[in-house]
């Protein structure tokens, strides 16, 4: 008999919690198929970003690379890099592996914050059988930002085996679910470009005045996580629908975009965004990668699928993007089993309904 393999939901966290496998865990950062991950107030300011050698700990890295201990009430400075101790440390038992991916309110600030372990020699990603603590390396890229011990800025995700999907069962989950919709909640039936070993969106820069958000060279604030009332236009301008169809996505610019199409994610499946293709463009369309079941589900089937908003910006040189084009693959896990509560219906939910490029949870809407 083969052992049932996917990702970890709500209800097996909690007693992944109960059994000390994850330790200072609260149970009010499970989310139905992730879990929230907490600040503290021990940070540094390092020369540089550093990733583990085998059996090396984070503090030898801090004694090697840290330039001062950081004082978590003072703001972090664009482009500084900085280690941040999460309250959370893991027990893990044979069998059971994590990846760890950007919230989608930081991602939408530009902020990177990528995961590291006791000796993994990886970013975001914690072995079956770790035993030790947690740490952020994180970034500000576009304004300073002021955190405080309690944010939750990342997430973690937890896999018994191989959760990924088959082209063949993404074309299933496809047929049957109605994964991708028009604006309007029509399904959009499958072809060779849409649908694959994962689920492909195209990039919209026709349906609104303002079609995306790009981050300013130079903030005139300091974004603070406890306030939640920040003016966009300190940090970000409009980008407004181009006559021709198509914009430029220069180095080093951050842009937020949205999806032409809507996506749904079935109360027994959950998403991984794909990292970067090649085959795509010259650009990265996403920091913040994990979406969790109930996004864009509804029990009515007309009334399914939501956009999903995208943090784009170009490698090494000018990059056209043309409306239309396509920018992300949506890649589909098995989830072990259902979880007990799914995202947007019994689950807190700042973007379950959004509509077009919508900037993260802090700055106030018009």
């Amino acid at each position: 008999m083969v052992e049932r393999q996917g990702a970890i939901p709500y209800q097996l966290m909690a007693e992944m919690m109960a059994a000390g496998y994850i330790q200072n865990g609260s149970p009010e950062a499970l989310q139905p198929a992730s879990l929230d991950l907490t600040l503290t107030d021990e940070a540094y300011r390092m020369r540089g970003s550093y990733l583990p050698r085998q059996k090396e700990n984070i503090f030898e890295i801090i004694h090697r690379g840290s330039l001062f201990k950081h004082a978590i009430d003072r703001p972090l400075e664009q482009n500084g890099i900085y280690l941040i101790k999460l309250a959370e440390s893991l027990n893990l038992p044979p069998g059971i592996r994590a990846n760890v991916s950007n919230k989608s309110s930081s991602g939408r600030i530009n902020l990177r914050a990528r995961l590291i372990a006791d000796g993994v020699p990886r970013f975001d990603d914690v072995p079956t059988e770790y035993h030790g603590s947690l740490w952020l390396e994180v970034i500000p890229k576009s304004f300073p930002i002021l955190l405080h011990p309690g944010d939750r800025i990342n997430q973690m995700r937890f896999f018994h085996g191989d959760a990924k999907m088959s082209g063949l069962e993404h074309r299933m989950a496809f047929d049957r679910y109605g994964l991708l919709r028009a604006t309007d909640g029509t399904r959009i039936p499958p072809t060779n470009e849409n649908v694959g070993r994962g689920i492909t969106m195209t990039v919209d820069l026709a349906s609104s005045d303002i079609v995306g958000w790009r981050s300013k060279t130079t903030a005139w604030s300091v974004l603070d996580t406890a306030k939640f009332d920040h003016d966009p236009q300190d940090f970000f301008e409009p980008v407004m629908k181009p006559k021709s169809g198509e914009i430029v996505i220069h180095p080093e610019a951050f842009f937020i975009l949205s999806t032409k199409e809507k996506i749904v994610t079935p109360p027994n499946l959950a998403i991984e965004m794909a990292a970067y293709d090649s085959s795509k463009g010259e650009f990265r369309s996403h920091f913040a990668g994990f979406f969790d079941p109930g996004f864009g589900w509804h029990d009515e089937d007309a009334k399914r699928g939501t956009v999903a908003v995208l943090e784009v910006e170009a490698y090494s040189h000018d990059f056209v993007l043309r409306d239309g084009q396509p920018i992300c693959l949506m890649v589909y896990e098995r989830m072990l089993s259902a979880p007990e509560k799914i995202y947007g219906e019994d689950v807190k939910s700042n973007y379950n309904q959004q509509q077009g490029p919508r900037l993260a949870k802090w700055f106030k809407t018009a």
